[in-house]
């Protein structure tokens, strides 16, 4: 007599066919991987493991299938690193982690380790499928990175106390020749034969030079020393004022200044406002010889790096093959002479900008003019994107 089979049981043998499947295809994989793989089942008990896992534990694959992962590391490992992470897993939850360990084959090991948990056709986990990698080198060289990085910024902030150290014990004895140089020419220069005046106005010359290099060098240390605070700057404003006192400074010059109106940044307004000076007294001088001088201060949106703000002159110039070494210290493409300065500068505003998490670079043409152009990292802004988010808001 022939019995029919019902529906559930066929199911039954179906889910209980993909299982098997599913159970040798992790199986199958634990195999393949180079990486150090095994199959548990809720018993904490190994089912499958490969060639990698018994090097690494130097034992014999009959030596670890069958037997319980307190067996091959041990209890006291296995109940306060290794269960609580196999038990969430075996609850149905991925579970990722990292630890130290004294592997028999090479001593002390990190290793991340990936916990797949393997779901019955009910909903229960028969085990967890472990995906063991060695991160050992990994750790030594972020460690070493992390040493490093920490050793040079103890090497910067001395560096930076020693320029502001040596900048303030210079300046008194600078004083005292550039007043004393001062006194000789007011008390004797009509007695001075040419070569006098002439060695007296190089002395006064080279003073004034030392002096921006000292303002540069403090300037510079301040840079890093003081502390971001991020506040909404008017950066149109700001331009504007510089330009004001640059002009009161030069009555007879005349420059056309042009800033959009409402262009905003979100940065530490005084190290804004010193990156701005330095920008436009660049450009200013710069410009000195131009005829019809132009100064621009702009702002374009660029969806990756956000708002890109820029200082364009008509002024001299430069070749780009020099744009390198235009924002290193003490760099200069003009002679002192013909344009002064300390060469920091520009520096001062790469430090500014890199402090901001921005960038900074440059576009020059000999006899045309230079654009630098600048962001100030993700939280940088201007008048419009902030019209835009009220505006979606």
């Amino acid at each position: 007599m022939m019995t029919t089979r019902s529906t559930s049981e066929e199911l039954s043998e179906a889910l209980a066919l993909r299982e098997q499947d599913e159970l040798q295809r992790y199986r199958s994989m634990v195999v393949a991987s180079s990486d150090l793989m095994v199959f548990v089942d809720s018993t904490y008990t190994y089912r499958a493991v490969n060639q990698a896992y018994c090097d690494e534990h130097q034992r014999a694959q009959e030596e670890i299938l069958g037997h319980t992962i307190s067996e091959v590391f041990g209890e006291k490992t296995f109940e306060t690193t290794l269960k609580p992470h196999f038990d969430r897993c075996l609850s149905g939850e991925q579970v990722t982690f990292e630890f130290w360990w004294n592997s028999p084959s090479r001593g002390r090991r990190h290793v991340e380790a990936r916990y797949d948990p393997f779901f019955e056709a009910d909903g229960s986990v028969a085990g967890v499928l472990v995906d063991a990698r060695d991160t050992t080198d990994q750790k030594h060289i972020e460690a070493q990175l992390e040493r490093s990085v920490a050793e040079l910024e103890a090497a910067n902030r001395e560096l930076d106390l020693f320029s502001a150290s040596l900048a303030h014990d210079l300046k008194s004895p600078l004083l005292i020749v550039t007043n004393f140089s001062h006194h000789l020419q007011q008390a004797f220069g009509d007695s001075l034969d040419e070569q006098g005046e002439d060695d007296l106005r190089r002395i006064q010359a080279a003073g004034r030079h030392m002096t921006h290099i000292i303002d540069g060098l403090r300037g510079l240390a301040d840079v890093n020393r003081v502390e971001i605070s991020r506040e909404e700057v008017d950066f149109s404003s700001l331009g504007r004022g510089i330009i004001d006192d640059l002009s009161a400074l030069a009555p007879d010059r005349a420059v056309r200044f042009e800033a959009e109106p409402g262009i905003r940044a979100l940065g530490d307004e005084t190290l804004l406002r010193i990156l701005l000076a330095n920008l436009l007294q660049n450009a200013w001088k710069y410009t000195a010889s131009s005829d019809g001088a132009r100064i621009e201060l702009g702002v374009e949106e660029n969806e990756r790096d956000g708002p890109t703000y820029h200082v364009r002159d008509n002024g001299i110039g430069f070749d780009n093959a020099d744009v390198e070494v235009i924002f290193q210290a003490f760099e200069r493409l003009h002679t002192k002479g013909d344009f002064p300065g300390s060469g920091l500068g520009l520096a001062t505003v790469e430090r500014i900008v890199r402090r901001h998490g921005g960038r900074v670079w440059a576009e020059g043409v000999p006899g045309e003019g230079a654009v630098f152009r600048f962001t100030l990292g993700s939280t940088s802004t201007d008048r419009r994107k902030r019209a835009r988010a009220r505006k979606d808001a």
